[in-house]
């Protein structure tokens, strides 16, 4: 290490070090206003780091050791926030404090083993009750992490294949919370029809409207006249975007003109009844307004449609599970009983493949069957 005065009178102290990829000597400086021997230990500290760091992300394919999760979750963050919507990234920070808390941003990276991992997640579930899906969605979020750490040679190897205790999935005749049966749809509909609240209507038609097609609640939330048209008798609706609301105040809410997945962009037919709303929603709209708007022409807030939902289960003494999703599967479970295929469904559902929706074709397509067994044997 060596020093320099400055024009205006400082130290700046300077080190070199030799870069493995062109084996040229490159230096590193730090500045401070004096040249004492406190200052030039400090000058010594910070020049050491500043090394360590440069030699630590040059991909010579050597192990960068001293690197923490910490470091590691920053960078990779950058590139997350890239890939995802703003809403998606904004839920990862449920699970970065989760990690923070129980692993912890100091923690070396390369001490993170399988065995760690899975007796993280095992406690998780088992000693304090985490439910599965959540347990399930901050390993993915590991994974991802410990990608980026292999990717960058933070690690030597990806502690892949978990050999997980999951908890084993309930028994089919919970599926059937998972969706409405028609009077129980009817119902709901009209539970939230004469609700003590302005937004009354507009709750039940877009409760409704995503019972018809199919669609998630942000893209319904963000479908504009536009979106739907009309080719020979038939009304299509076009999906691409979706609401973006985590962490948002209402006014800050906007249309992504991404939606949840690449499988997500999608045309659909929509049914008769789904045109009726259309067409009651439209009346005295512009092509760029969104149909379904409150009396103050903003967004719907998903959380009071689900508020709303909740009371309703309650109210009406329906034990299963109601959201505005529930509408989703409640339209795949329609689909199935009319004898649609699952792939046709899933493809208007705008995804490649999901568990629930397969859990709900099959539950309903066996309960046909067994209708038509006992049709069979009445012969």
């Amino acid at each position: 290490m060596w020093s320099e005065t400055t024009k205006d009178g400082k130290t700046k102290f300077r080190e070199q070090y030799k870069d493995p990829l062109t084996g040229k000597y490159k230096k590193v400086s730090v500045t401070y206003d004096k040249n004492t021997n406190q200052t030039r230990r400090r000058a010594q500290i910070a020049l050491e780091q500043k090394i360590q760091s440069k030699l630590r992300h040059i991909q010579d394919g050597n192990i960068k050791k001293g690197v923490t999760l910490g470091e590691v979750i920053e960078k990779w963050e950058l590139v997350y926030k890239k890939q995802v919507l703003s809403g998606t990234f904004y839920s990862w920070k449920t699970y970065k404090k989760q990690i923070e808390q129980r692993i912890g941003s100091d923690t070396l990276v390369e001490k993170i083993t399988p065995k760690y991992l899975i007796n993280l997640y095992e406690n998780m579930l088992y000693l304090e009750n985490y439910d599965k899906s959540f347990v399930v969605q901050l390993k993915a979020k590991m994974n991802h992490i410990l990608k980026y750490a292999y990717q960058h040679d933070y690690i030597s190897s990806l502690p892949t294949n978990l050999q997980i205790n999951w908890p084993k999935n309930r028994t089919n005749s919970t599926v059937e919370e998972k969706f409405l049966e028609d009077d129980e749809l009817d119902k709901i509909i009209d539970y939230l029809e004469h609700a003590n609240t302005s937004n009354n209507h507009l709750y039940a038609s877009i409760c409704k409207w995503i019972s018809l097609t199919g669609m998630r609640f942000g893209e319904a939330a963000t479908i504009q006249v536009k979106n739907i048209s009309e080719v020979k008798n038939q009304y299509f609706a076009e999906i691409c975007g979706t609401l973006v609301y985590h962490g948002l105040k209402l006014e800050d809410q906007f249309k992504s003109p991404f939606p949840k997945t690449n499988d997500s962009y999608r045309t659909i037919l929509i049914p008769d009844k789904a045109v009726e709303i259309y067409k009651e929603f439209s009346k005295g709209k512009k092509a760029n307004d969104f149909l379904f708007t409150t009396f103050h022409n903003s967004f719907l807030i998903v959380e009071a449609v689900n508020n709303l939902l909740r009371e309703a289960k309650k109210d009406l003494g329906i034990d299963k599970t109601v959201t505005t999703h529930t509408f989703r599967h409640t339209h795949v479970s329609k689909l199935a009983e009319l004898g649609v295929p699952l792939y046709i469904i899933q493809k208007r559902l705008g995804h490649s493949d999901s568990e629930i929706t397969a859990r709900v074709y099959l539950h309903v397509t066996k309960k046909a069957q067994k209708k038509y067994d006992n049709i069979i044997e009445s012969l």
